[in-house]
C-alpha cells in the first residue's frame, strides 16, 4: 500500500515538473526552429550565388554518374568540395544574426505609418556596426559641405556599353559615373550631394567575401558617412539592371533614355515607409517622362537580399538605371531625368 502511494506521489512530482518545463521546451523548440530556418535561408542564398557563378563550368552535376576514367570521379568530388566550400565560407555570422533577429520582428505589433513621407531624422537611423567595428579606409577629402544627399554604389563594378572602352572617357562607363552625373545635376539645383569615393567591391575583395556581402561592405561606408555628416537626409544606391536592351531603352521627345526601376526590399520591418517614397517618385517620373520607369520591384524571401540596407532609413532608396548595353547618351539622359525628380521631391518635403 505504501509502495503504491509512493509511486503515485512520484508520478505527480514528475507530472508537475513536466508541466513547469513545457513552456521552456516550447520556447526552446521555437528558437531552434527559427535559427535553423534562417540558417538554411542564408545557406540557400549563398549556394544560389555559387551556382550562378559556376553554372557554365564544364563539370556539371547532371553527369555525375557518367565516368569514363577514375580521374572523372576525382574531378567531380573536387568540384563538389570547392562548390560547398565557397558556400560555407561565404556564410557571415553577422548576417545570420541579422536574419535571426529579423525573424522576431513580427513580435513588434506596432505597424509603421502608411502616410509617412517626411525625411528621416538622424535618431531614426539604424546602425548595425558600432564605430569601433567599422574599420573602413578614410575617404578622400571632400569639398561638399553640409550634404543633404549621399549617393553610393553597392555594386560599383556594374558597367554599361557592354563593358567596352568609351572613346570619350578612355575607360569603361559604370554606375559610379551615373552617380556623379546625378550628383552634378542635384548640385545645379542647390542640393548639396556627396558621392562615395570608396569602393564597396574593394572591401568585398580584400576581406575574401562572397558577392552577396556587397551590401555589407556598402553598409559600412553608409554608416561611416552618416556618422560624419549629420546633415544627410537622403541615401541613394544606384545600380544597373540586367535584361534585353530592347526592353530597357525608350525614346521620349526625340531623346533616347535608359529605363529606370525602383527596388523595394520587403524583408525589413520599415519597408512600408520606404514604399511610400518610391510610389511618389515613380509617379512623378512617369508623369514627366511617360514610360521611362519600369515601376517598383518588390524583392524579398528566399533567394533575395530583401533588405538592401533600406532598414537604415526610410529615405534609403535603391534605383536601377539601364542594362549592360545602354549607351553613355542614354544613361546620361536618364541621370538628368532622375535627378530632376529627386530634386523636386526633396524640395517639396
Amino acid at each position: 500500500m505504501n509502495r503504491n502511494r509512493q509511486q503515485r506521489i512520484r508520478r505527480k512530482k514528475i507530472k508537475k515538473m513536466l508541466n513547469k518545463l513545457t513552456p521552456y521546451v516550447i520556447v526552446l523548440g521555437f528558437v531552434l526552429t527559427l535559427c535553423f530556418t534562417q540558417f538554411f535561408q542564408l545557406f540557400y542564398v549563398n549556394q544560389k550565388e555559387a551556382y550562378d557563378k559556376h553554372v557554365d563550368e564544364q563539370t556539371i552535376l547532371s553527369g555525375i554518374f557518367d565516368f569514363s576514367t577514375a580521374g572523372d570521379v576525382v574531378d567531380v568530388m573536387t568540384n563538389l568540395q570547392k562548390y560547398f566550400t565557397e558556400i560555407m565560407t561565404s556564410l557571415d555570422l553577422n548576417q545570420l544574426y541579422s536574419f535571426i533577429n529579423d525573424g522576431f520582428a513580427f513580435i513588434n505589433m506596432t505597424a509603421p505609418s502608411q502616410n509617412a513621407t517626411a525625411a528621416t531624422s538622424p535618431q531614426d537611423y539604424k546602425y548595425t556596426y558600432v564605430s569601433g567595428e567599422l574599420n573602413v579606409e578614410e575617404r578622400q577629402e571632400e569639398v561638399t559641405t553640409d550634404p543633404l544627399v549621399y549617393i553610393f554604389n553597392s555594386h560599383d563594378g556594374e558597367l554599361y556599353e557592354e563593358g567596352l572602352i568609351n572613346t570619350s572617357f578612355g575607360r569603361t562607363l559604370s554606375v559610379v559615373d551615373l552617380s556623379y552625373m546625378v550628383a552634378s545635376h542635384l548640385q545645379e539645383q542647390n542640393i548639396n550631394t556627396l558621392v562615395e569615393s570608396r569602393s564597396a567591391g574593394s572591401v568585398v575583395s580584400k576581406n575574401g567575401w562572397g558577392y552577396s556581402l556587397s551590401y555589407k561592405a556598402s553598409r559600412m561606408h553608409l554608416e561611416d558617412t552618416a556618422s560624419q555628416y549629420g546633415s544627410l537626409r537622403y541615401f541613394i544606391d544606384f545600380h544597373r539592371d540586367s535584361g534585353s536592351y530592347e526592353k530597357n531603352v525608350i525614346s521620349i521627345g526625340g531623346k533616347s533614355y535608359a529605363k529606370v526601376m525602383f527596388v523595394l526590399g520587403t524583408d525589413n520591418e520599415r519597408y512600408k515607409e520606404n514604399e511610400v517614397i518610391l510610389n511618389e517618385l515613380n509617379a512623378m517620373l512617369n508623369e514627366k517622362y511617360p514610360g521611362l520607369s519600369k515601376g517598383i520591384r518588390p524583392n524579398g524571401g528566399y533567394g533575395y537580399n530583401g533588405v538592401y540596407n533600406q532598414d537604415f532609413a526610410t529615405t534609403m532608396i535603391l534605383i536601377e538605371v539601364g542594362v549592360e548595353k545602354n549607351t553613355y547618351e542614354e544613361v546620361s539622359n536618364s541621370a538628368k531625368a532622375v535627378a530632376e525628380i529627386l530634386a523636386e521631391y526633396i524640395k517639396s518635403h
